[in-house]
């Protein structure tokens, strides 16, 4: 198996937390069910709720570039816009 992990930090401006999770919550939904997911959980740090962390497990390439393309997470990148903080940083093993 080539099994490819993505970390993405993202910070979103203070008080726009329940906004983010809103948006969040259906992009990881829909997320969990791709074929090629093996795991899709978004961490909120306890000590700065405005940081959160996408941890993301797919069975290879071709499922991290489906993800990539789909509609959920296009439209989720549309919604964040004007919530962040600081650039997204992304991390891929």
């Amino acid at each position: 198996m080539e099994k490819k992990t993505i970390v993405a930090r993202i910070e979103v401006i203070k008080g726009k937390e329940n906004e983010f999770l809103s948006i969040a919550e259906t992009l990881v939904g829909n997320t969990r069910k791709e074929e090629g997911n093996i795991s899709y959980t978004l961490y909120q740090n306890p000590e700065n709720p405005a940081q959160f962390i996408f941890y993301e497990e797919y069975k290879d390439q071709a499922a991290m570039d489906f993800h990539a393309a789909s509609k959920h997470f296009n439209s989720f990148a549309k919604n964040i816009e004007g919530l962040q903080a600081k650039d997204i940083i992304i991390e891929s093993f």
